[in-house]
């Protein structure tokens, strides 16, 4: 684990392309000084050899299911990601990737789970969850939450393939935030799980996670997508922005729900948009999600047809990549 003031980046290095796969949407007011490095630096490889790869998966609930077709895009690729970053969702989601699970596999997971056009118990709740997630959340009222990922932490914990980050197949860096410093926390070693119970404790749905003497709340209140961490360490760092669109009610006038938790959403917003412009990732992929309320993990058919596009934009854009380092070490013999 590491406060964010002990990452400091390193000197800035050369670089010879970038691919950028800029969506429209980023909003917000800049409110942060972010320092990090911008770029990476020229390598010789052998033909063929595919680029070393760092993988920054982001916060965003529900819409985090879209993060299984660009996982998906990589095992297509034969690419395996050099280490993986992630932030609430997109930790959990890195996680069960770096475990050593599939894209597909966890495609085949979430629709065992989710994919269920059933109600809930009518009213708020509908609103804000699908029917998979009744066998795993529990009323938490009085804890500081609405809910207890209990439920949510033991179906994880059957589901990957070790209990400390040391044992993942691919390293790891989960990110939290210290709620009464204000100050990042990431976490690279020891126990996975409650290091992912505190990246996804969301602020009025989740109680914050006492933890190694702090108390954590979700990371995205820091850093929503942490490419920062990955920058200048890989060939190529892809950052994947699932934070979405909603449009207006017809009234106009949001529920009280709404009204938190869109209102996270539009400070994850602010925080992006103040992070891109001091630095940038190699590959920006942000999927085209609409109208996915945070919790609405039934709507999992939706949430992966809009993911489409972006997964085969990130595809080509790998497919240029490679293609041109193979070419590059050719004119170097």
């Amino acid at each position: 684990m590491k406060d964010e003031k002990e990452k400091q980046p390193g000197p800035e290095q050369r670089f010879s392309r970038r691919f950028f796969l800029m969506t429209s949407g980023l909003a917000g007011v800049g409110l942060l000084k972010w320092p990090c490095t911008k770029a990476w630096a020229e390598q010789p490889v052998e033909k063929g050899c595919l680029p070393s790869l760092g993988l920054a998966l982001g916060a965003g609930g529900a819409n985090g299911l879209a993060h299984i077709p660009m996982l998906e895009a990589l095992d297509e690729l034969g690419i395996r990601p050099k280490v993986i970053a992630g932030t609430s969702i997109g930790a959990i989601m890195g996680v069960l990737y770096a475990s050593g699970l599939s894209g597909a596999d966890m495609r085949r997971i979430a629709l065992d789970l989710f994919d269920t056009d059933q109600g809930l118990l009518g009213g708020w709740w509908d609103r804000i969850t699908g029917t998979g997630l009744l066998e795993l959340l529990r009323p938490g009222i009085g804890d500081g939450g609405l809910l207890d990922a209990g439920g949510v932490m033991e179906f994880i914990r059957k589901k990957i393939r070790g209990k400390n980050f040391e044992e993942l197949a691919v390293p790891m860096k989960v990110v939290a935030a210290d709620f009464w410093k204000s100050q990042q926390v990431v976490f690279e070693s020891g126990e996975i799980i409650p290091a992912l119970n505190a990246s996804m404790a969301v602020p009025g749905l989740f109680a914050p996670v006492s933890y190694q003497d702090r108390l954590l709340v979700d990371g995205a209140t820091v850093n929503p997508v942490p490419f920062d961490l990955l920058l200048g360490v890989c060939d190529v760092t892809v950052a994947v922005d699932i934070s979405g669109k909603k449009t207006p009610d017809r009234d106009g006038r949001p529920s009280y729900l709404d009204t938190i938790f869109s209102t996270f959403e539009i400070m994850q917003e602010a925080i992006m948009k103040e992070k891109l412009k001091r630095c940038s990732p190699d590959m920006y992929v942000r999927p085209d999600i609409v109208d996915v309320r945070l919790m609405q993990f039934n709507k999992i058919n939706k949430i992966l047809d809009q993911a489409e596009p972006a997964k085969s934009s990130l595809k080509n854009s790998l497919e240029e990549f490679i293609a041109l380092r193979s070419c590059k070490d050719e004119n170097k013999k």
